[in-house]
Parts: C-alpha cells; structure tokens; sequence
C-alpha cells in the first residue's frame, strides 16, 4: 500500500516538534481572546490552567521564536495565539485534508 506524498512546505513555514504543535492547538483551542494561563509546575514545566495538560519551559521557545504565540512577559501574562499561529494551523490542517 503506497501513501499520497505529503503536500510541500512553503519556504517560510517552521516545522514544529510534536510537543510544540501540541501546545500550539492547546492554546488555540483555548484562547477566546484573552488569552490563556499557565501556571508554574515543578521541574521547569507550566500548567495550562483549569487543566491537567502539563508543558516543558522549552516547548514554548520555538512557539514565540515563529511569532505563533505572544508570552508577554513569560511568567504572568496569558499567552495569545497570534493570527501567524491561527494561520500556520490553518495551512497544517488543509495540507492534511488534501
């Protein structure tokens, strides 16, 4: 059985991580608008609040370094999908569906 080659990249796409591409559809299935909390957790890591869903410090770093999300601060601010987020899952879904 012979799988269909994935649709091609556009050259300015970054290629995420699982757990990165993960955090990226958390938060966006999350923030309405205002944004979304992460609490502390031990160990370098941050809870999504109201949530058990638990992320490494690290996983966001190349979330903010494409400009998907704004941490504002890092530490209190909520975290905001931005539109080049949206639209990166936009393009990742339709590729998927074509």
């Amino acid at each position: 059985m012979t799988q269909p080659a994935p649709a091609p990249r556009a050259a300015n796409e970054t290629t995420l991580e699982p757990a990165a591409l993960r955090l990226l559809r958390e938060i966006a299935r999350a923030d309405t608008g205002q944004g979304v909390v992460f609490v502390s957790a031990p160990c370098g890591r941050w809870r999504l609040d109201g949530t058990a869903y638990v992320v490494a410090d690290r996983t966001f770093y190349p979330l903010d370094d494409a400009g998907y999300v704004d941490v504002g601060n890092g530490r209190t601010d909520p975290v905001r999908i931005t539109h080049a987020g949206r639209a990166h899952l936009v393009a990742l879904d339709a590729r998927a569906v074509a």
